[in-house]
């Protein structure tokens, strides 16, 4: 088992669900964390609450210039891991969905993943870890107007694969985490959803807790050095796929 007592984690999207939860675990391990979240007050009330092994930093990952400024902000300690858990969510027909909007959600979903990636590996060790948070929708599609969402996941996906091959000769591991239905503040967010959400509650009464999948992050960071958790995907028990 990997130790991870007194080394250091970059989270991002920590003021609420899979990322807070995530944080939280990581400290009990007792790692220090660098969280990223864009809600300045949410963020303030979350670092109150953690102590002093946590770190907050305010960027808009849409935005590039605000990443720039976020990563000048991480100094030069050696990272662990990297958790890339950020995202955004939208449920629109391809028919209405503003291109531009699209383009946000790879901005936030995809090309975010890629700047902190390239910006860390100098911090990264052989050893460290990088754990990129995907979704089963980029897998198995449960309405078309999940498609703008499920394309980045599946963009993600490709470049966990692709980083996966790259940074493998130098003991750095990949591994893409997929979560099913979690039961996050991410979809107070997605407008149009509501009546989908209650049917999905019927089909699915219990969904995952953020809870289950920042155990599953935590697990897989702190597997033996001979071994690398590829891909695991992670869903409720009445959840079908």
């Amino acid at each position: 088992m990997t130790r991870l007592t007194g080394k250091q984690a970059l989270v991002t999207g920590v003021t609420s669900g899979i990322g807070l939860a995530t944080v939280r675990a990581l400290l009990a391990r007792e790692m220090r964390v660098i969280g990223l979240g864009r809600d300045r007050e949410r963020l303030a009330r979350v670092t109150a609450e953690l102590g002093p092994q946590f770190l907050p930093i305010v960027p808009d990952l849409a935005d590039p210039e605000a990443r720039q400024r976020a990563l000048a902000e991480l100094g030069s300690e050696p990272l662990q891991l990297l958790v890339n858990n950020a995202g955004e969510c939208t449920f629109e027909s391809l028919e209405q969905l503003p291109p531009a909007k699209l383009s946000r959600l790879f901005e936030i979903n995809v090309t975010a993943v890629l700047d902190f990636v390239q910006a860390t590996l100098p911090l990264l060790p052989s050893g460290s870890q990088i754990v990129n948070v995907s979704s089963v929708v980029a897998r198995h599609l449960p309405s078309s107007k999940f498609a703008g969402y499920a394309a980045t996941k599946c963009a993600l996906d490709c470049l966990s694969e692709a980083l996966r091959l790259e940074l493998a000769p130098r003991g750095i591991s990949v591994s893409t985490i997929v979560p099913g239905l979690v039961d996050t503040p991410i979809y107070d967010k997605v407008e149009g959803f509501e009546r989908t959400r209650s049917k999905l509650r019927e089909q699915v009464p219990t969904w995952l807790a953020a809870e289950d999948v920042a155990e599953a992050i935590v697990w897989i960071a702190s597997r033996p050095a001979h071994v690398v958790v590829s891909d695991l995907t992670i869903l409720a028990s009445t959840q079908a796929r």
